[in-house]
């Protein structure tokens, strides 16, 4: 503890005090001052910049943690952290959105005020009140019995934000680490049955006539099994067989996604698919009826360039999330298949597949999942003429033709 003398002149001093610098060197600092504060802000100025001397080490030091700060902070310094990462490109923004969604409250007249947040349940906690196994174990325990998936995201923020407070040396083990992570069970798959694709494929037909896209992307996924991001991701340079009207059956690549940021920002293609490695696509073999369609629908848009998206909006940009959930809520209002959504149509595809054929992998290879990969059913020589494994259901999909109004088979597995 620091303590000026006064000298017979009045004047506060701290005569050469010892310290190590950054680099591990020793030097002296002294001060003075007219009061005894005064001359304390003075040695503390020149304590900071000499002991920064011959050291690369930054003038502003982080915050140092203590056991006593809340929980407050220690999450705002790991989102921090985590938004480094997506700048590197480590993790994706959507990612980042993800985990903070379940650590803070959203702003709104739309935020949920029961919502579940970590920063709500345990942001006031000091660091050490939170950081007890038995605390964090019991706590997602309840969260996980009301919502799972936020139970889920919330065991990622901790298992983060301790390990991080690990390094900054406040445990010498992370409380997570006892920690099992949430279990959540899976949703069944809701699949359309045949009545209820016709009806859904009929309102799309009558209600959207003037949005020819909501009905080329209601095609997509129910030919395909893709998911709604990765529709709105894709751009005509992603089929090239369209444009030899020899290939009946049409090759898609899927790439990447399009992704709706939860704070700010508008929405941006992604390519990068989700759940996947850093530049990883697959190809799927269209149906027939399919590559027919797409074919028909790029004659009509006649678009300008091969890198445009296939999906536009009424301004003729890039079809946005929202934008294609709306479309789907006008077609749909109002009727017995008002439940539906995008992602029943993917389950559509698993459902029927796996019915059809009796191989689940099969439709996990169809839906892009890791677990399917090995399953190889023919091989795409790109314009570029390097070889793909590319996915071929078609021989079940060709069943799945929405034209096809009450021949359509009864999907194994579907909606009861």
């Amino acid at each position: 503890m620091l303590e000026p003398t006064q000298g017979e002149d009045g004047i506060y001093r701290i005569e050469r005090v010892r310290h190590r610098r950054f680099n591990g060197t020793y030097t002296r600092t002294s001060a003075q001052g007219f009061t005894r504060d005064e001359c304390l802000d003075e040695w503390g100025t020149a304590f900071e910049r000499k002991r920064h001397e011959g050291s690369a080490r930054r003038k502003t030091q982080r915050h140092r943690f203590k056991d006593t700060d809340p929980m407050s902070l220690a999450f705002k310094r790991f989102f921090e952290l985590t938004q480094k990462r997506v700048d590197a490109g480590k993790i994706t923004q959507k990612t980042h959105d993800l985990y903070w969604a379940a650590t803070f409250r959203s702003e709104g007249p739309r935020a949920d005020p029961d919502a579940i947040r970590l920063d709500s349940e345990m942001g006031e906690l000091s660091i050490a009140e939170a950081g007890q196994p038995v605390f964090l174990s019991e706590y997602l325990e309840d969260v996980a019995e009301i919502v799972g998936g936020i139970a889920e995201h919330q065991y990622i923020v901790l298992k983060g934000t301790f390990s991080m407070l690990t390094r900054a040396g406040l445990f010498r083990f992370s409380p997570m680490a006892e920690v099992l992570k949430p279990e959540r069970g899976e949703p069944d798959p809701c699949a359309l049955r045949p009545e209820e694709r016709d009806q859904l494929y009929c309102q799309i037909c009558a209600r959207t006539a003037r949005t020819p896209w909501i009905e080329m992307l209601y095609m997509l996924i129910l030919g395909t099994g893709i998911r709604p991001g990765e529709a709105y991701w894709l751009q005509w340079s992603d089929i090239p067989g369209l444009d030899d009207p020899t290939v009946k059956k049409a090759v898609l690549r899927v790439g990447g996604t399009v992704v709706k940021p939860r704070l700010n920002g508008g929405a941006f293609r992604q390519n990068k698919r989700k759940s996947s490695r850093r530049g990883h696509a697959y190809y799927v073999t269209l149906p027939e009826w399919l590559t027919t369609k797409l074919r028909a629908y790029k004659n009509k848009q006649a678009p300008k360039s091969q890198d445009e998206p296939i999906l536009t909006s009424s301004g003729g940009g890039m079809l946005r999330p929202t934008t294609g959930e709306a479309g789907l809520r006008r077609a749909k209002e109002d009727s017995s298949v008002d439940w539906v959504t995008w992602g029943n149509l993917r389950d559509t595809v698993a459902t029927h597949i796996t019915g059809r054929t009796g191989d689940a992998r099969r439709a996990s290879a169809q839906l892009g999942h890791m677990q399917g990969a090995s399953m190889v059913t023919g091989h795409y020589l790109d314009p570029n003429g390097y070889v793909h494994p590319v996915v071929d259901n078609t021989d079940v999909l060709e069943e799945l033709d929405p034209a096809k109004v009450g021949a359509m088979l009864e999907s194994t597995g579907s909606r009861s």
